[in-house]
């Protein structure tokens, strides 16, 4: 089973953390501590309260090292990135247990029973003992990432938005950046044999519904919705699709085409030309756009601040043992 391509048909932001949880470690690992006379159980970093053992230290840098475009070129500098990832981690959590941020076990439950759909639990085990050999590990990660979830949706929920003047003044600083391309709205029935697609293509034109027939027969993703696609934007679609989408116009039904998935049949329900969108048009987006580069910069200065507040305390030299192989 391919766990990645199954998480990344996810479309909510949680399942990007999740290739952090359940990625592989990248392009690097850590050697053993016992082999560099460095015990696992040595204490090599203090965050507040919490004391980190080189094989916390050394896990952490698994999980964390292919969540970091680095190159393995220059072992000092990813080993230097990644502690400074896991520092910013542990610091949220020491921050959390300070203000008495939790996940409840609901909400726990709950946000696993998404990560499941599409596993049976014995795959779902599989997985977690293909990547950890370890699965309460990956538990505890899961929980700890979640609380981190909730200290960022904390320290950012009284950010002020930004207003009507500064979304129209970055509308007009760059508006070739709100040229929309050409879009077809259109449904379709996906057949896998092209005599079963031609049969169809007969009844269409012999007057037969197109939605009906897609709900009956289409083997496409969208055929309880009649084949009904939505808005589709130009050069998106296998070039041979997308070629004989934009060349149609309202109500046209195109000649059987096949495609990577199969044989489509199209009707276009509508289209929309490309060129300059309206402020109207993009506002929403705008203010959605300005507020995560707010809400970014305003939570990297507020963690910068919690490196103050928080004692933190490395020792270096028994990190210096800890090697990328």
């Amino acid at each position: 089973m391919n766990h990645r391509a199954i998480f990344r048909n996810k479309s909510t932001v949680f399942y990007s953390v999740l290739f952090l949880l359940l990625g592989s470690a990248g392009p690097f690992s850590i050697s053993g501590c016992d082999r560099l006379g460095l015990g696992s159980g040595t204490v090599v970093m203090v965050v507040g309260n919490q004391q980190v053992t080189a094989d916390d230290l050394k896990q952490d840098m698994v999980f964390v090292s292919e969540d970091l475009p680095i190159s393995a070129q220059d072992a000092k500098e990813i080993k230097t990135r990644l502690l400074d990832h896991i520092i910013d981690r542990y610091l949220m959590l020491e921050f959390a247990r300070q203000h008495g941020i939790e996940v409840t076990e609901e909400a726990f439950q709950a946000q696993l029973s998404q990560i499941k759909e599409g596993y049976t639990d014995a795959d779902f085990e599989q997985v977690l003992l293909r990547k950890f050999g370890d699965p309460e590990a990956w538990t505890k990660r899961l929980k700890e990432q979640l609380i981190i979830e909730k200290v960022m949706e904390s320290v950012t929920k009284e950010m002020t938005p930004p207003d009507y003047k500064e979304m129209k003044a970055h509308f007009e600083s760059g508006p070739n950046r709100f040229k929309a391309p050409e879009q077809v709205k259109f449904r379709q029935i996906v057949c896998s044999t092209r005599k079963q697609a031609g049969q169809l293509h007969a009844r269409i034109r012999a007057g037969e519904n197109p939605a009906d027939l897609a709900r009956e027969y289409s083997v496409g993703p969208e055929a309880e919705n009649g084949g009904e696609v939505g808005w589709i934007p130009k050069g998106v679609m296998d070039k041979t699709l997308d070629k004989t989408l934009f060349s149609m116009a309202p109500g046209d039904v195109s000649p059987v085409t096949k495609g990577a998935s199969g044989y489509h049949i199209f009707e276009i329900i509508s289209r929309r030309p490309g060129g300059f969108q309206a402020f109207s048009e993009v506002i929403g987006n705008i203010e959605q756009d300005l507020s995560q580069q707010r809400r970014g910069s305003f939570f990297r200065n507020w963690l910068q601040n919690l490196h103050g507040d928080i004692r933190v305390k490395i020792n270096q030299k028994a990190i210096d043992k800890l090697e990328f192989s």
